[in-house]
C-alpha cells in the first residue's frame, strides 16, 4: 500500500481513532498507568509535528484579519464558555466536578486536528493555521483564567502546573516547529506524509495512557447518558454558534465560513485530558473522556450536513 493511500485511509479513520484509544486505556488500566507522564511528550510531538504546517509569513499574511481572528477568540473562549458553564450548572447543580470538565473542555485550546478537517472541505488553510497558533500561544493565560474565574470554588485548582504544562505541551513545541519550518520549508514539506502517521500514534498513545490511569477509578452508571447528551450540545453549539458569526455576522466567503467553524467548534481534547488527569478530581475528567470519544465522529458529521454538499 502507498503511503499516501495509507495516511488517506487514516485521516477518514480518525473518528474512530480516539475511542479505540479509551478502550485500549481502560482494558489496560493500571498496567500501564505508571507510565502517564509520557503523555505529556507524546502530545508535544503532536504539537511539533503540526507546527512544521506553519509558516511565519502564512501567519503575518492571515493575522492581518484581525476582526475574523478577534471574533473567533471571544466566541471561542469567552462567550461559549459561559454559556457551558450556565448549561452545565444546570444540568448538573449537585456536581462542581462534572460543571469545571465541561468549563476545561469549553476553554482548552483549538484542536490541532481541525486543520484537517479545514483542509479536507476546502476552508481558508492560511487562516485555521494563523488561528491555531495564536489560540495556542495565548492558551498558558486563557485556559487556566477561563477554569479560574469559571469554575466552582470548591474544586481545588493547580494554576501553576496546568500554565507550566501547557507551555511543554502546546506553546514550546509549536514555536519549535515553525522555526524548523522557517529553516528547512522543503524538507518538512517532503517529510508531511512520513510524519502523518506519527501524529496519529501519538495521539492514540497519549488517549491509551491516560484513560489507563483513570480505569481504576471510573464506574459506568447511568450518569454516562446525561454527560453524553451534555457533551453533544457542547460540540453543536460551537459549531452552530461560530459558523452563524462567520456566514451571517461577518459574512464571510465559503472557505473563511469553514475555517472558522471548525478551529472555533473544536478543542485539543487530548490536552485536556492531560491537563484533567494531572490536576482535577476522577469526575472532572469523566465528561474529558467523553469528549474524546465523540467530538471526531460528530465532528465530521456536523461537517459533512455544513458543507459537503457545496465542496468544489
Amino acid at each position: 500500500m502507498k503511503l499516501s493511500t495509507f495516511n488517506a485511509l487514516s485521516d477518514k479513520a480518525m473518528p474512530v481513532i480516539t475511542p479505540i484509544g479509551v478502550v485500549v486505556g481502560l482494558a489496560l488500566g493500571s498496567r500501564i498507568a505508571a507510565y502517564k507522564g509520557w503523555g505529556t511528550f507524546f502530545f508535544a510531538c503532536i504539537t511539533f509535528i503540526g507546527a512544521l504546517q506553519i509558516s511565519f509569513s502564512q501567519v503575518a499574511k492571515a493575522l492581518r484579519r484581525g476582526r475574523t481572528i478577534g471574533m473567533v477568540l471571544v466566541c471561542a473562549h469567552v462567550l461559549l464558555p459561559l454559556i457551558v458553564k450556565a448549561l452545565a450548572s444546570l444540568a448538573f447543580p449537585s456536581s462542581p466536578s462534572y460543571v469545571t470538565g465541561f468549563i476545561l473542555l469549553s476553554s482548552i485550546p483549538i484542536a490541532v486536528t481541525s486543520f484537517l478537517w479545514t483542509t479536507i472541505h476546502a476552508g481558508d488553510g492560511a487562516l485555521a493555521l494563523a488561528l491555531i497558533l495564536l489560540d495556542t500561544l495565548l492558551s498558558p493565560l486563557l485556559t487556566p483564567l477561563t477554569v479560574r474565574l469559571l469554575a466552582d470554588s470548591s474544586v481545588q485548582l493547580d494554576f501553576q502546573g496546568i500554565i507550566i504544562s501547557l507551555l511543554y505541551m502546546i506553546v514550546i513545541p509549536s514555536l519549535l516547529g515553525m522555526l524548523v519550518k522557517q529553516a528547512a520549508s522543503e524538507a518538512c514539506t517532503n517529510a508531511r506524509p512520513y510524519l502523518s502517521p506519527v501524529t496519529k500514534v501519538c495521539m492514540m498513545l497519549v488517549i491509551v495512557l491516560h484513560v489507563a490511569s483513570l480505569s481504576g477509578t471510573l464506574t459506568f452508571s447511568a450518569v454516562y447518558v446525561p454527560l453524553i447528551l451534555m457533551n453533544l450540545v457542547v460540540i453543536a453549539l460551537g459549531f452552530v454558534l461560530i459558523y452563524s458569526l462567520g456566514r451571517y455576522v461577518l459574512h464571510e466567503d465559503r472557505a473563511s465560513v469553514v475555517s472558522m467553524t471548525f478551529t472555533g467548534g473544536m478543542r485539543n481534547i487530548s490536552a485536556a485530558l492531560v491537563l484533567a488527569t494531572s490536576y482535577f478530581r476522577a469526575e472532572t475528567a469523566l465528561p474529558v473522556v467523553i469528549g474524546i470519544l465523540l467530538q471526531q465522529t460528530f465532528v465530521g458529521f456536523l461537517g459533512a450536513r455544513l458543507f459537503s454538499r457545496d465542496t468544489g
